[in-house]
């Protein structure tokens, strides 16, 4: 079984989360309060569509920065700006949608998630 990789546009819209996608020219938007639920209406929407079975396709996410925010609330903005080498308070601005980032200031924020992913992939959790 083959898998098809799709790039799934993430934003906030209220209190859910809005995916688009496009598929053979074809544009598929969808909302739900919830990264996973997105995911199944999205997949419900290719299958009606496009007949696509669900099983067969993954997601590469794509945040906008309200979203993204939202999704990892668990990221500490203060640390992640300091890592990211940009002011806290253009950090909360992207967060809050009020401003975009650059595409220098995008990289290195994506440089030090990825940075902290790593770093996180590395870690095991001692019991004692």
């Amino acid at each position: 079984m083959n898998t098809l990789k799709l790039d799934l546009l993430i934003s906030r819209e209220n209190d859910n989360f809005k995916g688009s996608l496009s598929y053979k020219n074809n544009p598929l938007t969808q909302t739900a309060p919830s990264i996973p639920e997105l995911e199944t209406q999205i997949k419900k929407l290719l299958w009606e569509f496009e007949s696509l079975d669900p099983e067969t396709v993954e997601f590469n996410h794509y945040y906008q920065c309200p979203a993204f925010f939202s999704e990892f609330a668990v990221l500490n903005k203060e640390q992640l700006a300091a890592l990211s080498e940009i002011s806290s308070s253009r950090l909360e601005a992207f967060s809050s949608g009020t401003k975009k980032p650059s595409p220098a200031e995008a990289e290195r924020i994506e440089r030090a998630l990825k940075e902290l992913a790593y770093r996180l992939l590395k870690t095991s959790l001692v019991l004692s």
